[in-house]
């Protein structure tokens, strides 16, 4: 009898415990939608990515549409008006994917991938594919792409790629001439030149292309230029002549020009300026400088080179939030309004900055921007809002133990008035039609000020702050039931880590909203870019405001973090604090107030350190010694002896509740599920060479080991031949679901694992690693699923008791299915496509028959799903006027039926 993990009704995989909210390209799995309900429990927001190139449209609407592309390897195109996505191109997320190079002329813009492997002509109105050519099949390498003009417009394309250079035509793609080319360097745009910046000398490298065969180098120093680590070339200044922009500080840019001795000068020096751009309009050269005007605001200022005076009529002040960094590229658009005789120019202003967010500035106000870092979340965590003011005061009621029952009364009585009072203010203002005015920041673009009942939970839990951490350094606050940001703050200096080759964030809730007075309270853990020590920031997830002392800075720990943990137990604050272990090997304590709590803990803790370069895998104690704490080796495993690299290392997840300890055979005996706390699944992956094989190349290969983290033991061990990744995994309960690719078959498969202790449990109250029982059974199988899985989380909810729907083969039930299909009624997101995504994170709520869940990668959906369905609310379309009717109905027969059985009697004692 084989038990294998499947859901029967939702059609998505599901083990006995938990059902498995799959994304597999862009869907989701769950029930169907009316028509009249999409919407309304979900949304959806769309990215496009940190901006690598950027183009206004040229025509027909010149400065109403800007293209652009972005490192997320996607081309769009944004109305200018709103900063809405007109159309948009989304590419392999890998560097088939990569775009080199991006163009713009006429009514087309050209993207130029991997290489220079494809070239891409597409219609700049709708997003329509002209034409595709194919130039390499060295994807590795970075290609570069210049149009050629005659008489003022573009009629060819020239392509270089890591070994030719190619002649395209425009219309058609079809390629003119090619030639080869030995490894060379990007020229200057006089192409007489090429240059370079040298950090070790601090100088600037010359090397002419027509007579010369070694760099001529500049001293900056010499010519009073100051280097920093930021220091690079910026970009060549064609409008200029020979002249190129370096930045010298974060704050200071520096234009140089080539002299007739072949060394550079000093043509101006931008002080205190993050970013500019020379334009031309008409016959003035007009310098762009975008500076701090005040603590939260910019300055863009105008100046005619010729003159050197500022030019008024582009010179304009606009709001710019802190929580952004500083400018780092602008794209301006110059232009001539109609009705102007003057031939003034007029601005209008697109840059991103530091956060990847990209703003557009027209007339001294920021129009609108785009928050591009929300396609980078690397960590997510939902947090409950907290109650209101009256319902924190039912916690009083019932007062302290030094407390008597006439103070407790007086506590209830002040909480009922107070509960009559603010009852009788929003009924006045319901019938007055008054509503509460809130004062929105001049900065505040898209959020707007949350009123008092956003910010409080609502009756069934179900709306929450999204807490999120990006790649760029920016933490988010979102509410859930709209999307919309609540808040958001910007550390510069946080960085991710690198593991197993994907960056990491590590978010940790130490405190929830349940322990009024005290405020909730998230940590989000990373790496410092100016030193590479562990970097933590803590703030108040509903507010979104940091901790006092370490305003948008985080504390540095002064030493490398290689694991990180939190503890279960709270301190006298109700604050979990955090276990992270340093370099090497020794252990530390944040916050200094959580040390009394673990020293006052009657369990042993025991952590678990992973070499992915050698594959040992090393579990050690954690004791408390008298000048601090300790790490105890305590047993090795050595798993690159296969020649496999670690490519995963997955525990159960706290939240996690397990309701049922076995299941219910159909002789009514128990199988009991093997419920160790303490097991791990790993991922191995490595390659196998065939010696009787002289045609096919190398195999691939991964094994899955579960392994208990106290004492090292390997409780089960499976490898998969002939199989490769990426491998996602989710561990929960007694089950383990696993996808893989089939190389020998060419599908996608999802292997299922399920352990049991068997008909008898060995210890009902606790599991012991120590004393374990005998070894689990492990009940397997394996599944064809019709499309690739890119992510993949099982359901939470809160006490963990929904009814599953499992299709086993065991007695009673039918028979084992190889294959899952894909119903396309059940889409989470219907028609709502989702692309290229990262993860997908689950939460519970208030109902126990609802989970919720947030879905991220270029772009964020957020929904709710019921894995059994609705049972515990009454549905939308309940007749309460029916029920109700009937309701009062029986009520009034029963008193009438009353009366006459008392009339009844009394004339039966009076006979």
């Amino acid at each position: 009898m084989t038990i294998s993990g499947l859901i029967a009704e939702t059609s998505s995989i599901m083990a006995v415990t938990g059902s498995i909210v799959f994304f597999a390209i862009f869907v989701g799995i769950s029930y169907a939608l009316f028509a009249d309900q999409a919407g309304l429990f979900d949304w959806k927001q769309d990215f496009v990515g940190k901006v690598k190139f950027l183009h206004w449209e040229q025509s027909p609407s010149a400065g109403k549409k800007v293209l652009l592309a972005s490192e997320k390897n996607a081309i769009a195109s944004v109305n200018a008006h709103d900063g809405s996505i007109v159309w948009r191109k989304i590419f392999e997320p890998d560097r088939r994917g990569r775009i080199d190079a991006f163009l713009h002329y006429g009514s087309a813009v050209i993207s130029v991938h991997a290489g220079g492997q494809f070239v891409r002509s597409w219609q700049a109105a709708s997003g329509s594919l002209n034409w595709e050519k194919s130039l390499t099949t060295d994807s590795a390498s970075w290609a570069s792409a210049f149009l050629l003009e005659r008489e003022g417009k573009p009629y060819r394309i020239i392509v270089t790629t890591s070994s030719t250079m190619h002649c395209l035509k425009l219309h058609d793609g079809v390629e003119e001439w090619r030639a080869e080319l030995p490894n060379s360097c990007v020229i200057m745009e006089d192409s007489k030149h090429f240059v370079c910046y040298s950090s070790q000398s601090s100088s600037l490298q010359l090397l002419s292309l027509e007579a010369a065969s070694v760099f001529i180098a500049t001293d900056l120093k010499a010519l009073g230029v100051e280097t920093s680590a930021v220091s690079q070339i910026e970009a060549v200044v064609p409008e200029l002549g020979s002249t190129v922009m370096f930045r010298s500080q974060e704050d200071k840019l520096v234009l140089m020009s080539l002299t007739s001795q072949q060394a550079f000068s000093v043509h101006k020096v931008l002080d205190k300026t993050y970013t500019a751009e020379v334009m031309v309009h008409g016959e003035k050269y007009i310098l762009l400088t975008l500076t701090q005007g005040g603590t939260e605001s910019l300055k863009l200022t105008g100046i005619d080179f010729k003159a050197g005076t500022e030019m008024d009529e582009l010179s304009q002040t606009f709001p710019f939030a802190h929580y952004h960094g500083h400018p780092t590229t602008m794209y301006p658009f110059l232009f001539t309004k109609k009705k102007d005789s003057s031939n003034k120019p007029a601005c209008k202003l697109l840059f991103a900055s530091q956060d990847y967010s990209l703003h557009y500035v027209q007339k001294n106000k920021a129009q609108w921007r785009r928050e591009e870092s929300l396609s980078y979340i690397l960590t997510v965590q939902m947090v409950d809002l907290p109650v209101s003011e009256n319902q924190a005061k039912f916690e009083d009621e019932f007062g302290t133990k030094e407390e008597d029952i006439f103070a407790m009364f007086i506590k209830r009585l002040k909480a009922q008035f107070s509960q009559l009072k603010v009852f009788t203010v929003g009924l006045m203002d319901r019938v007055m039609g008054h509503t509460h005015h809130y004062t929105v920041s001049s900065d505040a673009i898209e959020e707007e000020e949350p009123e008092e009942e956003d910010l409080v939970r609502d009756d069934f839990n179900l709306h929450k702050i999204i807490v999120v951490a990006t790649a760029s350094g920016k933490i988010y606050g979102i509410r859930s039931h709209t999307g919309k940001i609540a808040w958001q703050q910007f550390i510069p200096d946080l960085m991710p880590f690198e593991r197993y080759g994907q960056h990491r964030l590590l978010l940790m809730v130490q405190r929830t909203t349940a322990h009024f007075p005290h405020a909730p309270q998230c940590t989000v853990l990373g790496v410092s870019k100016q030193t590479g020590n562990g970097l933590l920031i803590s703030f108040n997830p509903v507010t979104g405001a940091l901790l006092s002392g370490r305003q948008g800075q985080g504390l540095d720990l002064g030493y490398k973090v290689v694991q990180a943990e939190m503890l279960a137990e709270m301190d006298d604050e109700f604050l979990k604090g955090l276990i992270l272990i340093d370099d090497h090997n020794k252990p530390h304590i944040y916050p200094e107030s959580s040390q009394s709590v673990f020293k006052s803990l009657t369990m042993q803790l025991f952590f678990h350190l992973l070499n992915t370069e050698t594959g040992i895998m090393t579990g050690y104690r954690l004791t408390p010694e008298a000048s601090g704490l300790s790490l105890d080796e305590v047993w090795t495993l050595d798993l690159q002896k296969s020649q496999q690299t670690i490519t995963g290392v997955y525990s159960k997840r706290a939240i996690d509740l397990v309701h049922s300890q076995g299941r219910v055979l159909g002789d009514r005996s128990v199988l009991y599920k093997y419920l160790n706390p303490n097991l791990v699944a790993v991922v191995a992956e490595g390659e196998e060479h065939h010696a009787s094989s002289t045609t096919k190349g190398p195999s691939g290969f991964f094994s899955i080991y579960m392994i208990d983290g106290v004492t090292g033991h390997i409780v089960y061990h499976q490898t998969h031949k002939r199989s490769r990744g990426p491998v996602k995994v989710i561990h929960a309960e007694n089950w383990v679901v696993y996808t893989y690719f089939n190389e020998k078959y060419r599908r996608n498969e999802v292997g299922v694992l399920e352990l049991y202790e068997g008909r008898q449990q060995s210890n009902s109250t606790a599991f012991s690693s120590f004393s374990p029982p005998p070894p689990p059974l492990v009940m397997r199988q394996a599944y064809i699923f019709p499309e690739p899985v890119y992510a993949m989380a099982s359901t939470v909810t809160e006490k963990g008791i929904t009814s599953k729907n499992i299709i086993c083969k065991e007695e009673g039930t039918i028979p084992y299915v190889p294959e899952i299909p894909l119903s396309t009624e059940a889409l989470v997101n219907y028609n709502r496509s989702i692309f290229n995504v990262d993860g997908v994170f689950t939460s519970p709520a208030g109902l126990e028959s609802t989970s919720l869940v947030f879905v991220h990668g270029i772009d964020i959906f957020y929904t709710r799903v019921m894995p059994s369905r609705m049972f515990d609310v009454l549905k939308e379309d309940f007749d309460y006027l029916f029920i109700g009717s009937v309701l009062g109905l029986m009520i009034l027969v029963s008193f009438i039926t009353q009366k006459l059985a008392a009339r009844k009697a009394l004339n039966r004692a009076w006979k």
